[in-house]
């Protein structure tokens, strides 16, 4: 539990600021790619707006000033039936007139006032003659904003893996407390329910002894249900205990056929639910091989048909299924009834928690059978779920 809970943590923190430097890489390279647009667009609208009487004046002032020859500006003058009047200061561009000409055609073809044609951005403007189109070649600034693009994905990515690092830490330090409150708690369920079984036992062997002297008395029958069901409940704390101390409960991992060991743990409980008038079915898929504890399968398997007998309906049924998908074995325990609410069907795997709690102290669960079938199932990196109609069944499905 404290694993993911720190793993929670490291999550959640991780995507956050993942999250924000995320937004700022995207700010800087959207400002920045922003602003160079905007700075072009307005030398190529001054250029145009003078008619191009000043792309010599811009050429000097953004090429020569600056020893930067892509900076050049010039423009194509056309017709209203698109034909070329005049080009203007094309020589230091160096480019063939078909090639102008096929550049204005594709960038008349945008129907844009600006954009960009191949590594040139053109300016368009309508004039009493026709029309004018400013170009200049954006290639470097094109460059410099993958540049841009490639420096802020580097240094995002390195502030990433620096968060993690951070996010781990936290970790640490944020569930110490946390995993210090829930040792104490764990071992006070294991001292006190390891010194609960013997006086328990000794209840227990005390009331046989009377009841075959007095034979039967009903305060005896009360002490003795009432024992049983202390035992019961020390029983599953044990077993939690022992959960949560993995390393005092090593599990034995063997090759053994699941199938059959469906097949046992389900049978001793035929002969219960027929006294009850309950229909039982077992469907299990034959010579299923499985590789994990067989006693914690057992134990999964035994609480979950048991949960199913008692909260089955009158004369109700009860499945089990064993089948195999995508290399995966599948355990199904079914049964009809009242089921569990839509928004308590991941509750029931807490610790402690019944949903109904009178219909449960009756039928004697304290709500730890459903936590240790899911700390057993986690344990063999499967999981358990629960669905069903509240009011009619509910299914309750083991993964391995």
């Amino acid at each position: 539990m404290i694993k993911r809970l720190q793993t929670k943590i490291i999550i959640i923190i991780t995507a956050l600021l993942t999250l924000s430097v995320l937004i700022i890489m995207f700010l800087i390279n959207f400002v920045f790619q922003y602003q160079s647009i905007e700075q072009i667009n307005h030398r190529l609208e001054t250029i145009a707006v003078a008619d191009g009487s000043s792309v010599k004046l811009m050429n000097d002032y953004f090429g020569n000033s600056r020893g930067d020859n892509n900076t050049f500006c010039f423009y194509l003058k056309l017709d209203h039936f698109n034909t070329l009047i005049e080009i203007g200061d094309n020589s230091q561009a160096n480019i063939d007139i078909a090639i102008l000409v096929d550049y204005a055609e594709k960038a008349l073809v945008t129907e844009k006032v600006t954009g960009f044609v191949d590594q040139y951005a053109f300016y368009i403007k309508d004039k009493p003659y026709g029309t004018i189109l400013v170009f200049t070649d954006a290639s470097t600034v094109i460059q410099q904003n993958k540049n841009l693009v490639l420096s802020t994905s580097l240094i995002g990515c390195g502030a990433i893996i620096i968060f993690f690092f951070i996010a781990l830490g936290l970790s640490f330090w944020l569930v110490k407390p946390v995993k210090e409150t829930f040792d104490k708690q764990k071992l006070f369920i294991s001292n006190a329910s390891h010194e609960l079984k013997t006086p328990l036992a000794v209840i227990s062997a005390n009331v046989d002894v009377l009841a075959s002297e007095l034979g039967d008395n009903k305060w005896l029958s009360y002490i003795k249900d009432d024992t049983a069901r202390m035992s019961e409940l020390v029983n599953e704390l044990l077993s939690l205990a022992r959960l949560d101390y993995k390393s005092g409960h090593q599990l034995i991992m063997s090759d053994f056929n699941l199938s059959d060991v469906v097949f046992q743990t389900a049978l001793p409980f035929e002969s219960t639910l027929f006294e009850m008038g309950k229909k039982f079915d077992v469907d299990v898929e034959p010579d299923l091989m499985y590789h994990g504890d067989e006693s914690s399968i057992r134990h999964i398997l035994s609480i979950l048909i048991d949960n199913a007998i008692k909260y089955s309906d009158d004369n109700g049924e009860v499945r089990v299924k064993l089948y195999s998908s995508k290399n995966k074995r599948i355990i199904e325990v079914y049964n009809t009834g009242r089921g569990i609410p839509d928004d308590k069907l991941t509750k029931v795997f807490e610790r402690f928690y019944r949903e109904d709690e009178a219909r449960n102290s009756k039928s004697g669960g304290y709500g730890l059978g459903l936590s240790i079938a899911k700390e057993i199932a986690l344990r063999h990196n499967g999981n358990i779920t629960a669905k069903g109609e509240y009011g009619k069944n509910v299914t309750f499905t083991v993964t391995l």
